[in-house]
């Protein structure tokens, strides 16, 4: 089934990795929609099905980003919400999912979602400030961006 099939009515993908990511020893493309966090892999060569896994971005906490190794690193990003979602990648491609997700823990937009406020979060979430009357945009797409950016949510270009 095509990845459409398992979105919600009026659900908008914000964000949708060009990269797999490993999650429990197998592969995946990593999305992020208006409400939920989408691990999605299609699976078969005869026999097909998918692989789906989700979690609300309310149910959210926190996340933490981890390196290890010295030449060749290995980076891992820990999804805190009501269970663990352990996703591992190489750095350049996890560096960018993690400021892909940061945006999402904050309370300003949690409150512009159609779902009511999750319980206070265990971990702090980033503090990003709001301000509509200015925007600009990335200079390497040319997306919207907020005022307080140090990178580009859509490309991950760091912004000056």
């Amino acid at each position: 089934m095509p990845l459409e099939d398992y979105l919600l009515p009026n659900e908008r993908i914000l964000y949708q990795s060009n990269f797999d990511i490993l999650y429990s020893g197998k592969r995946y493309t990593v999305l992020l929609t208006d409400i939920r966090l989408v691990l999605f892999a299609s699976r078969g060569v005869l026999f097909k099905s998918d692989d789906v896994v989700t979690e609300a971005i309310r149910n959210i906490q926190g996340i933490k980003y981890r390196e290890k190794g010295m030449f060749f690193k290995t980076c891992s990003i820990e999804v805190l919400s009501d269970s663990k979602i352990v996703l591992t990648g190489n750095k350049a491609s996890m560096k960018t999912l993690y400021q892909r997700l940061l945006p999402f823990l904050s309370p300003e937009l949690r409150m512009n979602r159609s779902y009511p406020s999750p319980p206070a979060p265990a971990y702090p979430a980033p503090a990003i400030s709001i301000d509509s009357s200015s925007s600009h945009y990335c200079p390497s797409c040319g997306i919207e961006l907020f005022p307080n950016e140090k990178f580009c949510h859509n490309c991950g270009k760091p912004l000056t």
